[in-house]
């Protein structure tokens, strides 16, 4: 479950494909705004708040388009994805990614801060891990996230969006299936 090549169909499937069709396209993006907002305003709904949201992303959406829409169809499917991700990602620290993946990464950090005290703490984790598996206790969650944790997160009361940049960062570049970035996400399923 924790191989580059699922945890990469991880990030297409559970973060971006909204629409759960199977690939990304302009759609997915259209629904992350409405989503992001929501989020973002803790279920009020705010108009300014919509035109900003679309606005990010439709450019984000504009951007990953060109970088991985290799067969320009207007979709893009996991595999254009993986070969976007190694092409400009693998290997790379987060200052290095083009500008869409950067948007995206802050962007799922303030989705995931539901407190916005600007960490991610194991509350919150717990939360973001719910809401795209099934979990029979919450140990296995607790688990992954002293896993991807260290001592120094722990104390400052969680990960720090830096701190979130570079594990994401690591858990889309990085081939190694045992480091502490693989449990971003939480305890990874295998991907079909």
């Amino acid at each position: 479950a924790y191989s580059w090549d699922n945890r990469v169909k991880y990030v297409v499937r559970y973060m971006y494909d909204i629409d759960d069709d199977g690939f990304l396209d302009k759609n997915d993006f259209e629904c992350l705004a409405v989503r992001n907002t929501l989020i973002e305003g803790r279920g009020e709904f705010s108009a300014a708040d919509y035109a900003n949201n679309q606005k990010i992303m439709r450019n984000l959406w504009n951007e990953i388009a060109e970088l991985a829409d290799f067969n320009k169809d207007g979709e893009v499917t996991v595999d254009e994805f993986k070969m976007a991700v190694q092409k400009h990602c693998q290997g790379k620290k987060y200052s290095e990614f083009p500008g869409a993946f950067k948007v995206f990464i802050a962007n799922q950090f303030k989705a995931i801060d539901v407190n916005g005290d600007g960490k991610v703490g194991l509350d919150e984790y717990r939360l973001d891990c719910i809401t795209r598996s099934a979990f029979a206790e919450v140990k296995e969650i607790d688990d992954a996230y002293d896993k991807l944790t260290t001592e120094d997160d722990r104390k400052a009361g969680g990960l720090t969006l830096e701190r979130y940049q570079d594990l994401y960062a690591q858990f889309i570049s990085n081939p190694n299936e045992s480091c502490s970035a693989c449990f971003l996400f939480g305890p990874l399923k295998v991907v079909q």
